[in-house]
C-alpha cells in the first residue's frame, strides 16, 4: 500500500513539471506507461505494427495535452488510456471504412506475433487464454478485463477510465472472470476429450 501511494504520489509530481514543458519528465511518464499503454492496445488490436503506431500516437497526444489537464477527479493514468481507448475506436472506424478484414478472420495474434511481443507480456500463455475466449464477454466485460488485467490498472483508475463507478466495475469484473474460468475448463475439457 504504501508503495502504491509512493507510486501515486511520483506519477503526481512528474505529471506537475510536465505541465510546465519539463521534458525530463515526459520523457519518465512515458517510461512509466509506455509498457502498459502497449499492451492495452495490442489486446484490442491484435496486430503489432498498429499498436505500436497507436501507442506512440498515445504519447504524442499525451505531449500536446498535458499542460490542459487537470487533476479533477480522474487520474493521470485513466486519462492516459482513455486517449488510447479512444484511439483505439478510431482505428476501427477507420479500418472499417477501408473493408478490411476483421481480427477473427485475420487471426493476428499467432504464434509469431506471440513471440515477437514476448517481451511486453509476462505470461503469454495468459493472455493467449483470455483472447481466445473473449468471444462470450460483452463489449464492457472486454474492455474493464482489458483494462484491468492488461493494462493493469486499479479497480479505482478502470472506473474512472470507463466513466463508471467502483462497484459497477466490480461486478463487470467478476461476471467476466465467471465467464472466462468457464470458458477456460470447458475447453480444458474438450483438450483432456481429444487425447
Amino acid at each position: 500500500m504504501k508503495e502504491q501511494l509512493k507510486n501515486t504520489e511520483l506519477i503526481e509530481v512528474l505529471v506537475n513539471k510536465a505541465r510546465t514543458g519539463d521534458k525530463d519528465a515526459l520523457t519518465k511518464l512515458y517510461g512509466v506507461f509506455r509498457e502498459k499503454i502497449y499492451r492495452y492496445v495490442f489486446f484490442k488490436c491484435g496486430n503489432h505494427a498498429d499498436a505500436e503506431d497507436i501507442t506512440n500516437e498515445v504519447f504524442l497526444r499525451m505531449i500536446q495535452s498535458v499542460a490542459n489537464f487537470q487533476w479533477k477527479g480522474i487520474g493521470f493514468s485513466s486519462w492516459l488510456f482513455r486517449i488510447a481507448s479512444n484511439l483505439v475506436i478510431d482505428y476501427y472506424r477507420n479500418k472499417s471504412r477501408r473493408n478490411t478484414e476483421s481480427i477473427k478472420e485475420r487471426d493476428y495474434i499467432g504464434e509469431t506475433n506471440w513471440e515477437q511481443i514476448s517481451e511486453f507480456l509476462d505470461n503469454r500463455d495468459l493472455f493467449q487464454a483470455i483472447y481466445k475466449n473473449t468471444d462470450d464477454l460483452t463489449e464492457l466485460q472486454k474492455e474493464v478485463v482489458n483494462l484491468r488485467f492488461i493494462g493493469d490498472l486499479s479497480l479505482k483508475e478502470t472506473a474512472e477510465a470507463m466513466s463508471k463507478n467502483v462497484n459497477s466495475v466490480k461486478a463487470i469484473q467478476h461476471v467476466a472472470i465467471k465467464k472466462l474460468k468457464e470458458k477456460v475448463k470447458e475447453n480444458q475439457k474438450r483438450n483432456i476429450l481429444k487425447n
